[in-house]
């Protein structure tokens, strides 16, 4: 799927539905979830699972609250109670690199839209207007875990497939170098290399890497 049809219906699908883009690192995942963030003018929360531990998602034991309910209860992460309180856009980045306990976290809040519990029993809800949007970094060149397809049909999954074209009408709305531009529509190939064509541990271009390369010129 290129980039332009992911923007013309990601932002349109009900909110209990959850997104997942699949695709190579540096194709602009985490700018799209910004943008659906930005349609919709709500906050955006950017939840990294390879950096977190089972505690980090599915919360850590009440010490003090149990012993006075003597009810075993969770203190759960701000970034989740904030997206209960409230809609936002819940981004679960790296989705296929976390720890398995944090990912059958992420994978109970994407079923059921809901984690711990409270003194009586009944799990903390995502708001109803919050959306999920989780991304994976997908092909051979990564070391990834694989994801089981009856999840996978619990999202609508968008495979991101980046394109000059598409790279170019960001670059030139996000104020780009001109020269940069007309050097990648001029050599299209050189947006990105895939990594699984060159030998291993080549650094490769990529959209993130154009980018870059502009900050550093301005900088300069």
């Amino acid at each position: 799927m290129d980039i332009a049809t992911f923007k013309s219906v990601a932002p349109h699908l009900p909110p209990h539905i959850a997104v997942l883009m699949r695709g190579p690192t540096g194709v602009g995942k985490s700018h799209l979830a910004r943008q659906v963030a930005d349609e919709h003018k709500l906050p955006f929360i950017d939840v990294r699972g390879s950096t977190m531990s089972e505690g980090d998602v599915g919360g850590y034991p009440d010490i003090e609250g149990m012993k006075e309910s003597g009810v075993m209860t969770f203190c759960m992460p701000a970034w989740f109670m904030r997206a209960c309180n409230e809609p936002v856009v819940l981004m679960l980045d790296e989705l296929n690199r976390s720890l398995p306990g944090v990912q059958q976290s992420f994978f109970q809040l994407v079923l059921d839209r809901e984690l711990g519990n409270d003194k009586n029993g009944n799990p903390y809800r995502l708001h109803p207007e919050t959306r999920v949007i989780a991304a994976v970094n997908h092909g051979s060149e990564y070391d990834v875990n694989e994801m089981d397809p009856a999840l996978l049909r619990r999202f609508w999954v968008a495979d991101i497939e980046p394109s000059s074209a598409d790279w170019i009408s960001w670059a030139q709305d996000n104020h780009i170098d001109s020269v940069l531009v007309d050097f990648i529509r001029q050599n299209p190939a050189h947006l990105r290399v895939d990594p699984s064509t060159v030998e291993p541990g080549t650094v490769c271009p990529n959209p993130a890497s154009w980018h870059r390369a502009d900050e550093c010129l301005k900088h300069m």
